[in-house]
């Protein structure tokens, strides 16, 4: 499992109780329409049209890992797909509207997720990692 410390103090700069409290019933009201990631889930970064697969990663233990060769900025689309999904469930993942809208972060290193009532994108990397315990590590090769 993920372990993720924080020091609770009143410090400047510290999160309290109160606040992780605050930021974890945020994410999970504002991210309502996301899926579950479960061990096994697949998540495919692909282009806006859904015809061109950039990456793709599976959740293994608490670890997506993601290759994504793509220049900050870049509009994309994710398709979530759960374990051993049927045809069904794939063909609906594979609907424009199930999929997750998103661009590449400008440190490349996430992916910001338009969340239909939030105002600012929401950072994959810290939804996954508050909400499910899954570390997200994006790797930026490029093959020229």
């Amino acid at each position: 499992m993920l372990a993720r410390r924080r020091v609770l103090s009143a410090g400047a700069g510290s999160m309290t109780i109160v606040g992780h409290m605050l930021l974890w019933f945020v994410l999970s009201l504002a991210t309502a329409e996301l899926p579950a990631f479960t061990a096994g889930t697949e998540l495919r970064v692909v282009s806006p049209d859904l015809l061109t697969v950039y990456s793709s990663g599976r959740v293994q233990e608490d670890l997506l890992t993601i290759d994504l060769p793509l220049d900050p900025g870049v509009e994309v689309r994710l398709l979530v797909f759960a374990p051993n999904a049927s045809d069904e469930e794939v063909a609906v993942a594979l609907s424009m509207g199930a999929a997750i809208y998103a661009r590449v972060a400008l440190d490349q290193a996430d992916l910001l997720i338009h969340v239909s009532d939030r105002v600012e994108p929401l950072s994959l990397r810290e939804w996954l990692a508050d909400v499910h315990a899954i570390e997200l590590v994006m790797s930026t090769r490029r093959v020229r």
